[in-house]
């Protein structure tokens, strides 16, 4: 359950997330930060400038004084906790004796990410996150985009040439380009690589924010899912074509441009960017198949807990095998015949054994392909009548797989794992896993476990979800 913010909460931020919006510290985040005495009355404020200058918070703090003490301070996002240019932020809150602090976003850098609100804590102060996250997240998309996914957010403008030929739409459109630090004019042709890793390769050299002002290259950016916003300039009396919100796209703006255009401002949720995870903590676990790194993970977005199992040397390795396993309590525990998941684990991990070197992503809330335990057995007894499996989903309501590989894809590179061979029958994880940045060598078919009683179900997934495997009979 979200907390309970007041009007006045509502208005700090805001006057933080302002204070942001005026300064570009690139390639530093925007960052405001607004503290309020007891007494309702701001007694600082600050914002950060650029690389190497004071951040938000130690601003404010300078300007309040003692009055930070038994004080809450707003900021939009997760003060550091690791020494760079400048002090830990976290550290300089806490000493000053601040009450309470309300935090827009967790900072997705993987040097913070959780780490400073634990600082909070622990010093006994009162914290909470989530205050205007989104829109504290749309002051620096670039910023948080790359943390999460290790690729540049990037934006297409599209203008047909009747709307290039009126001035205000010009000179708006030139605004909203500049914002970006890299403008792509043509289409990228004659690639070598896959367009995802170029998109990598261009974050790789700074650029976190691109923008695609070519009208012809943003189809092929967005067949490839890497358009993540666009503004469409359209006669003022036209209305916005449905095939973008079709396709995931959710309006976030619209305004009139001269007389004659209106800007629709079009973005994917930030939900859908892949989740935000977290080392917490590290041990050995001995199993029949040989001794394994146990190493826990915690999405910062959900609070759900994962797991990594990892079997030898694997950070910067090209070609490691890994296993991105659902979480499936009735295979993996009760040994249930209705799946192969049990079996594919157990495969997976006899594998990795057998070469020695490799990793198992354990993923929390997938259960039932990601519509959870009590839908699983609902649809389990509608296939009992005759359905399968996609059919039973369906007639509950539910999408026929609603999983997302994303925290997979940012726990191996946690990890260090960018190059491997992907133990699956599934093309769509496979897919998941290039999506968010990764290059899978090989994907190798993990058939285990195929019975009388999950012959039907295993057709079905080969016939309608596009798995990969031979099965008996066929």
């Amino acid at each position: 359950m979200s907390p309970a913010w007041s009007n006045q909460d509502h208005a700090r931020m805001d006057q933080a997330i302002n204070l942001a919006r005026l300064y570009n510290p690139h390639p530093n985040p925007r960052v405001g930060c607004v503290i309020v005495d007891r007494e309702g009355q701001v007694v600082g404020e600050g914002a950060h400038r650029g690389p190497g200058t004071s951040h938000a918070e130690a601003i404010a703090l300078q300007q309040a004084g003692d009055s930070a003490r038994g004080a809450t301070l707003y900021v939009t996002l997760e003060p550091c906790s690791h020494l760079g240019r400048t002090p830990p932020c976290a550290r300089s809150v806490t000493e000053a004796g601040v009450g309470r602090v309300e935090v827009a976003a967790y900072d997705p850098d993987i040097r913070v990410r959780g780490r400073g609100i634990e600082i909070l804590e622990q010093a006994g102060i009162e914290t909470r996150v989530g205050l205007r996250s989104r829109e504290s997240i749309r002051l620096d998309t670039g910023f948080h985009y790359h943390r999460r996914t290790g690729l540049p957010y990037i934006k297409g403008v599209i203008a047909d040439p009747q709307a290039l030929a009126d001035p205000s739409v010009r000179a708006d459109l030139d605004t909203l380009v500049k914002e970006a630090d890299y403008v792509l004019d043509t289409r990228p042709d004659g690639l070598e690589i896959p367009l995802s890793q170029w998109a990598a390769l261009q974050a790789e050299k700074g650029h976190l924010d691109l923008a695609i002002r070519d009208a012809d290259s943003v189809p092929y950016f967005r067949e490839k899912g890497l358009i993540k916003e666009v503004s469409l300039y359209l006669k003022a009396h036209c209305r916005l074509p449905a095939d973008w919100e079709e396709n995931g796209f959710r309006l976030i703006a619209e305004e009139a441009v001269g007389p004659g255009f209106r800007r629709f401002d079009l973005a994917r949720p930030i939900k859908t960017w892949g989740q935000l995870v977290r080392r917490r903590s590290e041990t050995v676990l001995p199993t029949r198949y040989g001794r394994f790194r146990a190493i826990g993970y915690q999405s910062l977005d959900d609070g759900r807990q994962h797991l990594a199992l990892v079997q030898g040397e694997v950070t910067g390795e090209s070609g490691a095998l890994v296993r991105i396993h659902s979480e499936c309590l009735t295979g993996d525990v009760f040994s249930s015949l209705r799946c192969d998941c049990g079996f594919q684990l157990d495969e997976a991990m006899r594998r990795i054994g057998e070469a020695g070197r490799g990793v198992v992503v354990y993923i929390r809330g997938h259960e039932g392909r990601g519509v959870g335990l009590i839908h699983k057995l609902s649809a389990y007894a509608l296939q009992d009548q005759g359905r399968d499996t996609v059919e039973a989903n369906l007639e509950l309501g539910l999408p026929a797989d609603r999983r997302d590989y994303g925290v997979g894809a940012r726990i191996l590179a946690d990890l260090g794992v960018t190059h491997l061979r992907l133990l699956s029958n599934n093309p769509a994880k496979s897919d998941g896993l290039k999506g968010n940045g990764l290059k899978i060598l090989e994907r190798i078919t993990l058939l285990a476990g195929e019975n009388d009683h999950n012959r039907t179900y295993l057709r079905t997934k080969v016939a309608k979800l596009g798995h990969v495997m031979n099965l008996e009979g066929d």
